[in-house]
């Protein structure tokens, strides 16, 4: 409870919407017209995705012996449709949408305490973005999710021609 907690006040710190959980996931919305550009969109994410390792390992480890490893991925959407559910009586966002479970995909693909990001993503980013987040263009390797160790049946038939990187 308490890192679903963090991770949501990280989601708001940073401008996104929490989307519903399941199970021990959730998803999280960065839109364009709340952050007031394709590239700030996709720069908080990167941001949230960041701060969302380093609150795992502090909350984690501040409980447990160990640390918790997220498994984060990160896709654009371009074209999503948001809506909000009530099932028993909470309020819950949701989106439809082939990039939403893209992303769930590359998600399921990255190793503990990794973020795996989509090339469609990253190229939302200014110059001035990478720089601010330290990715230097001239060194981001991209790989097909289909090409990774970590690839599931699942992930290679809904995502496998994506192209992700880790940040």
């Amino acid at each position: 409870r308490s890192l679903w907690t963090e991770i949501e006040a990280l989601v708001a710190h940073n401008s996104g919407i929490v989307g519903k959980h399941a199970g021990d996931g959730a998803t999280a919305f960065f839109l364009v017209d709340d952050l007031g550009s394709p590239s700030e969109a996709a720069a908080a994410a990167v941001r949230t995705a960041r701060a969302i390792h380093e609150r795992s390992e502090d909350v984690f480890g501040d409980a447990l012996d160990s640390s918790c490893l997220m498994r984060v991925g990160l896709h654009w959407g371009g074209s999503l449709y948001i809506g909000q559910l009530v099932p028993g009586g909470r309020l819950d966002v949701t989106a439809l949408g082939d990039a939403v479970n893209e992303c769930a995909r590359i998600q399921e693909c990255s190793d503990p305490h990794e973020t795996l990001v989509s090339k469609e993503l990253i190229e939302r980013l200014t110059d001035d973005d990478k720089a601010a987040l330290g990715i230097d263009p001239e060194k981001v390797r991209y790989r097909p999710v289909a090409q990774l160790p970590t690839v599931t049946e699942k992930a290679a038939a809904v995502a496998g021609a994506i192209s992700v990187t880790t940040v």
